[in-house]
């Protein structure tokens, strides 16, 4: 795929809707105007930025997307290695990166003018303008083999990038007869339990800010120097358990939001999508975010005409890839032998029926929670402290593994996967713990990622199966026969036995993607 021959597309939307859209190509230093028909068929890989935005004149006009497609600044965020990119993006355009590759200012100001409908088409500006994100292109492109970088962009980034522009293109589902009935669900449940919420943990009665939760993890003793928030309510327990409280009240939160947002005139949402939506790579939506609604409200997705919805999930997913990037015997024994969190309960921690705690305290030790602190958390769930000693010592060559990620961290300034996809330290010194929890994560959701969008393209590949919504680690699909889901299935588990080199053997099922029997109580843990 490296090798094709590429172009760079210019376009022009039409904000109104009208379909009055205007492409272009760059050529032999020229700009010529073209339609969407050319831009769909161009053999080669189409160059462009801000595709997104265009993405839905060129599905509307002619059913389809160009084979290829490079978003440049999806190429830029996803070889750079640096967090700070992606947030970065949503707060300024090509533009400002074009002055380092030949554009002058006024070029630069013209054409995001041009761009934004503030001032009339120019084709010599558009020109101009053309060259540096050329220039710049065939840049990223050098950059991508340097850092090792460009297999991985091309073989998974860029089909994946295609396959689900198409798919969100073609829209979602939406049964605009039930979505009444969930927002009004949505907002009791919201109400029921931010009441028992602000009771429990003595706050206010309102959405708790960050800044809020903060105070509380500070007065309940927690420090946040080196820990993120996120890190501490999620993984670290709590009394009463005000994490996961909060995880499950700001999750609600978010679902009314997005409920809220889908429109009741029309029975599809075109979703954008991030496939490089975070410094791991896992896939994110936006405007709406789908991904955040609870299995109580996932009814509202349905399939198109007589297909049905089929949901495949990996299995105990980051354990497996955790024991095969580790080797470590005892982690591969309980990954293959079950629900390793259940087992490790009782087991190891002597925790009978309390998977929740178990899965919570061996994350923690996963990502790099010290030893003592990992030993109180497990007294204070009721472990024994001998017992909970004893059974963090089980995973001496995962504790192995995690230390040479830590050195090469420090050392080499960057991790990676398997594949690319490293992270940049940005830093120097001893590494903080918050830094050694981020390159264990970066390894091991990095991974994930990779296998997940392997995963994504196999399934893809089955002739039944239509690509409806990513889930992070799972994926929602429609499909006709009876056994396209079993063939999905092997499909993910495969991809996950290839990708970790038969290290483990992968493993995935069928699910249930929305709650079989709605409720109007506050969700369960597994919800949200």
């Amino acid at each position: 795929m490296i090798d094709l021959a590429s172009r760079l597309l210019l376009f022009i939307k039409d904000f109104t809707g009208r379909g009055a859209d205007a492409f272009y190509w760059f050529q032999d230093g020229r700009v010529q105007e073209t339609d969407a028909a050319s831009v769909v068929t161009f053999p080669g890989i189409v160059v462009c930025h801000d595709f997104w935005m265009i993405r839905d004149a060129l599905f509307d006009s002619t059913g389809t997307l160009p084979g290829t497609i490079i978003d440049i600044d999806e190429l830029r965020i996803s070889i750079s290695g640096i967090p700070e990119e992606r947030l970065a993006r949503e707060k300024r355009d090509v533009t400002a990166l074009l002055g380092q590759y030949g554009a002058e200012q006024e070029v630069r100001d013209t054409y995001q003018k041009m761009f934004n409908k503030g001032v009339p088409f120019d084709g010599t500006v558009a020109a101009s303008a053309a060259m540096a994100i050329a220039a710049m292109y065939l840049d990223l492109c050098a950059q991508a083999s340097v850092e090792g970088e460009l297999e991985r962009f091309f073989s998974v980034e860029v089909p994946a990038y295609r396959l689900l522009q198409l798919s969100m293109s073609a829209g979602i589902s939406i049964d605009t007869a039930g979505l009444s009935d969930k927002r009004m669900q949505a907002e009791h449940d919201y109400f029921l339990l931010l009441k028992d919420y602000s009771a429990k943990h003595d706050m206010p009665l309102e959405t708790p800010s960050r800044r809020a939760i903060e105070a509380k993890l500070l007065k309940e003793g927690f420090e946040l120097d080196e820990v993120s928030v996120e890190y501490l309510l999620e993984f670290v327990p709590h009394e009463n358990d005000f994490g996961g409280d909060t995880i499950a009240l700001l999750a609600l939160g978010t679902a009314r939001r997005v409920l809220g947002s889908l429109t009741l005139s029309t029975d599809i949402t075109r979703p954008v999508v991030d496939v490089f939506g975070s410094r791991t790579s896992r896939v994110q939506l936006r405007s709406p975010s789908l991904q955040n609604i609870p299995k109580r409200y996932r009814s509202i997705i349905t399939a198109h005409g007589d297909a049905q919805l089929g949901y495949v999930d990996f299995d105990q997913f980051e354990v497996g890839i955790m024991a095969a990037l580790s080797d470590d015997e005892e982690l591969k024994r309980l990954y293959a032998a079950g629900d390793m969190y259940e087992l490790f309960a009782t087991t190891h921690l002597g925790l009978i029926g309390n998977r929740k705690a178990s899965k919570q305290l061996f994350l923690s030790y996963a990502y790099g929670m010290t030893r003592k602190a990992l030993v109180d958390a497990a007294v204070s769930l009721g472990v024994d402290r001998q017992k909970a000693k004893e059974a963090f010592r089980l995973f001496q060559r995962y504790e192995d593994w995690k230390r040479g990620v830590w050195t090469e961290f420090q050392t080499a300034g960057r991790v990676a996967t398997i594949l690319g996809n490293h992270y940049r330290r940005t830093g120097g010194g001893q590494l903080t713990r918050k830094e050694q929890r981020s390159a264990v994560s970066q390894v091991v959701q990095g991974t994930a990622s990779l296998i997940f969008k392997r995963a994504l393209l196999a399934a893809a590949s089955i002739e039944d199966v239509r690509v409806v919504l990513p889930m992070h680690d799972a994926l929602l699909f429609e499909h006709t026969l009876a056994d396209t889901p079993g063939g999905v299935v092997e499909a993910f588990e495969r991809a996950m036995s290839e990708v970790l080199g038969g290290r483990v053997s992968g493993k995935a099922s069928i699910s249930d993607f929305a709650e079989r029997e709605q409720t109007s109580s506050a969700p369960k843990d597994n919800e949200v």
